[in-house]
């Protein structure tokens, strides 16, 4: 969370209450409560997709050669003569693809897949406002607002070669069953594996939709321009719930030409917390009737969801809405 933000928020709350002096009747605006309705649409909320990495195969005893995730391919005792090895080893019968010909083994390392800043995001807000002290000029209050944004993000493209590896090595027989170590030293009927790789591209395609659910709680300043016309000020403390539902497919195609891919989801209903500031300008149709529109900034934490190797995270660090709507007061 950014607190230089919050401390400016909560600076700002300080001087809304010292702008509270003596009560005095003032014929402009004269309600003291408020109820607004209000679309919003939210700017600046990016997404971020990456990969997350995961380590070499464990107890690997590859000294040198090759680590995957998921496998290994070393060097033997005849330093792989006719680039063929011994000293190989994978985890799952699924990597054994095209009848037997081939052996697909898979590397994964940190780093970005790709971002995504989809604009704009549609929503509803819902705010009470109740006034508690005014002076000649100027009047303050309380306000508080329920809010709620529909949230998607989406990423589609070829995975960086040092973020994701995708591997297929020379096999042309049933290889023993898996879970499988081969041995260093070469001998007869040992189960050989070619040595030398081909690199699989592999792209990735990832998509998050969430639903925000919002709480927005603070001092507001109220700034009578005239009989119809009033800026108001307010700041705060912003909670949200993100209620988030992550995939990915990772695909790529053997060296036979099928195409496999991996999938995984996840969801998450958490809280992210933060602060904003906002400013509006009313006009009033009739003596309880008016409307509106304004802008809110709000920076809050980030929130984050994984899914096997995969992460996607929303910045909500600086996240602008503009709102309109209808204001009924009394």
């Amino acid at each position: 969370m950014n607190y230089n933000k919050l401390t400016l928020l909560l600076v700002g709350t300080g001087l809304f209450g010292g702008a509270a002096s003596l009560r005095a009747e003032d014929p402009l605006w004269p309600e003291t409560d408020r109820f607004d309705l209000s679309y919003r649409m939210g700017f600046n909320i990016s997404t971020k997709f990456r990969n997350i990495g995961t380590s070499a195969l464990a107890n690997n005893p590859s000294v040198t050669g090759l680590s995957y995730q998921n496998g290994f391919v070393g060097t033997d005792s005849t330093v792989n003569a006719g680039d063929l090895t011994t000293f190989w080893g994978y985890q799952s019968a699924n990597q054994v693809v095209d009848n037997n010909n081939s052996l697909v083994m898979r590397s994964s390392n940190s780093g970005d897949l790709g971002s995504s800043v989809d604009n704009p995001q549609h929503g509803l807000e819902l705010t009470y406002a109740h006034e508690i002290s005014r002076s000649e000029k100027v009047r303050w209050g309380i306000e508080i607002a329920f809010n709620w944004t529909d949230f998607s993000a989406n990423q589609s493209g070829a995975a960086p070669v040092g973020v994701l590896a995708v591997d297929a090595f020379p096999l042309g027989y049933n290889p023993p069953q898996a879970p499988y170590t081969g041995i260093q030293n070469a001998g007869p009927f040992t189960p050989l594996l070619g040595a030398t790789p081909t690199r699989l591209p592999a792209t990735v395609c990832s998509s998050l939709e969430a639903n925000f659910y919002g709480l927005r709680l603070g001092p507001y300043l109220d700034v009578p321009l005239s009989k119809r016309l009033l800026l108001t000020f307010s700041a705060g403390v912003a909670l949200t719930y993100v209620d988030g539902n992550y995939k990915f497919t990772e695909t790529y195609a053997t060296p036979g030409g099928d195409r496999k891919s991996v999938s995984g989801q996840a969801s998450s209903f958490s809280p992210v917390w933060g602060g904003f500031v906002s400013a509006k300008v009313a006009l009033k149709l009739t003596d309880h009737l008016n409307v509106f529109t304004g802008l809110i900034y709000q920076g809050a934490e980030s929130y984050l969801l994984q899914a096997g190797d995969k992460a996607a995270e929303i910045d909500l660090s600086g996240a602008l809405y503009w709102s309109s709507g209808v204001s009924f007061s009394f």
